[in-house]
């Protein structure tokens, strides 16, 4: 079955929202499985550039490599489509979409310090407030589709016990709607997106310095191996690499793996 497009979100009516936001193209459900696999869906059915696909909840949505995103009502999830003016899509989308969606939501939310984990969480104080999920996938005509999925807890409810101290919610910061939290994300994700560099300029790169969470914190590295590394986060690359000082060994450059941040002694 269909999800079913709704007439309100987030209080406003789909019509107010095209004109908040200067779209014609923006759908808004109830539940769904995913806003990025609605997104695709449209891309292929010919969607313009910035289309935009919001839900009240998802039943399956993903974070990094099949993750999944859990997803109740009160939370903001929401994908845009790009499509991107080069047939190739740099490996920075994630780091400038995340850094983008930082600097907007601290700007717009009192107490709202958001920081970036590489690759792809925002934390406020070390609890997950969010995430970037960026795919593409070629058409018909064989041009890219760039569909940037992003989840933020903006209410607190809902949540298993099982995450209790891991995540934060915005209402826990200051008072904020849905659509005031959707306003920080959609122009966080225009402020550089679809047009992304091979590298980061020396501006972009001072103010990921600023937001990283891992830079100088003790962290284990988990890349597949039998053990995970221990070390402390030097920073991020000019080209979104984790870069990753090891206990024992030489500076290294990490594009793939998963981070767990050590307690102090650890």
């Amino acid at each position: 079955m269909s999800p079913r497009q709704v007439k309100t979100w987030g209080g406003v009516g789909v019509e107010g929202l095209r004109e908040r936001w200067g779209r014609d193209s923006v759908y808004a459900y109830g539940e769904v499985g995913s806003t990025s696999a609605i997104a695709r869906e449209l891309a292929d059915q010919g969607a313009d550039d910035g289309t935009l696909v919001l839900a009240r909840s998802q039943t399956a949505g993903r974070g990094r490599a099949g993750r999944g995103w859990f997803s109740p009502e009160g939370g903001l999830y929401l994908s845009v489509l790009f499509r991107p003016p080069r047939p190739d899509v740099p490996a920075l989308v994630t780091i400038l979409a995340g850094l983008g969606v930082a600097i907007e939501l601290s700007r717009r939310v009192p107490g709202a310090a958001v920081a970036i984990k590489w690759p792809n969480d925002l934390v406020v104080d070390g609890r997950k407030l969010g995430g970037i999920l960026a795919e593409t996938h070629a058409g018909d005509d064989g041009k890219p589709r760039l569909v940037v999925g992003v989840g933020v807890n903006v209410a607190s409810t809902g949540w298993p016990r099982s995450l209790a101290g891991r995540v934060v919610a915005l209402e826990e910061l200051a008072p904020v709607s849905l659509p005031e939290v959707a306003d920080a994300v959609i122009a966080g994700l225009e402020r550089w997106l679809p047009d992304v560099p091979d590298t980061l300029t020396p501006a972009q790169l001072e103010e990921l310095d600023q937001r990283d969470w891992l830079k100088n914190r003790r962290i284990a590295l988990d890349t597949g191996g039998e053990e995970p590394l221990v070390g402390q986060g030097a920073g991020i690359a000019p080209d979104g690499a984790l870069l990753f000082r090891p206990d024992r060994g030489a500076l290294r450059r990490v594009t793939s793996g998963s981070i767990e941040v050590l307690a102090e002694g650890q």
